[in-house]
């Protein structure tokens, strides 16, 4: 019905005078007071008008280009978008986003107390390549990488329509088959090496404002995905993993919050009520990893359901200059087992369900800017999803973790401030009877001071303070701290 009245509109615009855009408002706004249309064609109409009227605004004078002495057709027009880097390419927007960022990080050994070994404590990252000999020093990407984004967007038949490609990378050498971890994988420090390129973001969305937005493809996921885009470190490195070999850094990610991921979904976002949006949806089922503890955890490979998750979001000005933003999200799966992996005493077929949930809030008063947060899962693992989550007898693992963080912006240009997270692996009864105290995480927590000097609205200047400490099950650390100095470019 909204189609065949808007032909008419516009057939009516044609014939009008100058006046003819008031005058087609004028007619929509009176055929929904009489009850011609219901609020679902009533919205959709006036977007179109809004589209029409966004679009003839951008248009220059046909007038004023001509190519031969004949006008161009105003479809053809570009024109400038109004932020980001762009152009308007008849009714598409097309913009390019992205940075660079490098950081000279210098991290001094290890040290060791109690149980602890040379070799540091499984699972915890802070040892994972830090020598208790030597410091060590490289060049290397920042916690966020090294990005180009291409987004389209445009509006057909009342309906928002984008689509996005993003491409990432640390910029240091990649160990190309080292792990299963593909772009993600340990860095090499050798020569003749490449870089990795990983191509996390590909998705396409649809919506409109009285509908909500579904979004299908590759992106960040729900649960754990807020608070890692609110860590400060995304834009510096934080944990220098590996870093005589660089291959990425992990910012507070096992310090405070599981790793999100960028997950193929299917997930739909509802329109803003009040400031709140909830969000749901089906995403790519992920195995339970033996990974950072090896034979001491179990393997679940099979499945025969999605992944689910959702979030409430609250984001709104509750006072003058202080801005609240709120959130609670959860995951769950179910994975089973496809046969017996080494170390597992798991049958074919036995399953286990994995779930978790997390919540955090951000404050931002002035110049100040507040973070807190935390998660629990059972079955979820550390670090990573699902990574370490069970014993290998299937016996499910608790974690749980928090994240706190606090900094203030002066003039617009220095900010400065600090956080603090920690994760816990909760070992249970089948551990105890396999004595793996002496080796396997307890707990992973990390400390970071910063101070950012925005340069110019591109460049960004940044310096990191970094410790961090792993814990076994038996007390023993494993220590080590870091400096990082370095830009960020951005656009």
């Amino acid at each position: 019905m909204a189609r065949t009245l808007f032909c008419c509109l516009v057939g009516a615009g044609v014939m009008a005078n100058a006046a003819r855009a008031d005058t087609t408002d004028d007619l929509i706004e009176q055929l929904k007071a009489k009850g011609i249309l219901s609020k679902g064609d009533y919205q959709k109409l006036k977007q179109r008008r809004a589209v029409e009227a966004k679009r003839k605004s951008a248009e220059p004078s046909r007038q004023a280009v001509v190519s031969k002495g004949a006008p161009i057709s105003a479809d053809r027009y570009i024109t400038a978008l109004d932020k980001g880097v762009g152009v308007r390419v008849g009714d598409v927007d097309v913009k390019i986003s992205g940075g660079i960022d490098y950081f000279s990080v210098e991290q001094f050994k290890g040290q060791t107390t109690g149980t602890a070994t040379a070799g540091g404590v499984v699972g915890g990252l802070v040892n994972i390549g830090t020598s208790i000999y030597n410091n060590s020093n490289s060049i290397r990407g920042g916690m966020l990488g090294s990005s180009l984004v291409v987004s389209l967007a445009t509006n057909q038949m009342g309906y928002d329509i984008g689509a996005t490609f993003g491409a990432y990378s640390v910029g240091t050498n990649i160990n190309v088959g080292a792990s299963p971890f593909n772009a993600n994988s340990f860095g090499y420090a050798t020569a003749l090496g490449t870089p990795s390129i990983d191509m996390r973001q590909i998705f396409g969305t649809i919506g409109a404002p009285d509908v909500g937005t579904f979004k299908i493809g590759r992106d960040l996921g729900f649960f754990g995905g807020d608070v890692i885009l609110y860590d400060a470190m995304l834009l510096g490195v934080g944990l220098p993993f590996r870093n005589s070999q660089p291959g990425f850094t992990s910012g507070h990610i096992g310090s405070g919050y599981v790793y999100a991921d960028w997950i193929p979904q299917i997930s739909y976002t509802t329109p803003t009520f009040y400031g709140l949006t909830a969000s749901v949806g089906i995403f790519t089922p992920y195995d339970q990893l033996a990974v950072f503890t090896g034979t001491d955890s179990g393997n679940l490979t099979a499945h025969d359901q999605p992944m689910f998750q959702a979030r409430l979001r609250y984001t709104g000005e509750i006072a003058p200059a202080v801005k609240l933003t709120a959130w609670t999200a959860g995951i769950t799966e179910q994975q089973r087992s496809e046969g017996f992996g080494v170390g597992d005493a798991l049958p074919v077929g036995q399953a286990i369900r994995a779930s978790a949930i997390d919540g955090g809030l951000k404050l931002d008063v002035g110049d100040a800017s507040f973070l807190g947060y935390g998660y629990y899962g059972n079955g979820l693992g550390t670090s990573v999803l699902f990574f370490d989550g069970i014993s290998p007898n299937g016996q499910k693992r608790d974690s749980y973790g928090w994240l706190t963080q606090g900094s203030y912006t002066f003039f617009d240009k220095l900010t400065l401030g600090a956080n603090y997270g920690i994760s816990y692996l909760q070992a249970n009864s089948y551990d105890a009877t396999q004595n793996y105290d002496a080796y396997m995480l307890r707990s992973y927590e990390s400390y970071v001071a910063f101070a950012r000097y925005q340069l110019t609205s591109w460049v960004m200047l940044e310096a990191n303070l970094f410790r961090g400490i792993a814990r076994n099950q038996s007390g023993g650390t494993f220590s080590s701290n870091a400096l990082a100095v370095g830009t960020l470019f951005s656009f």
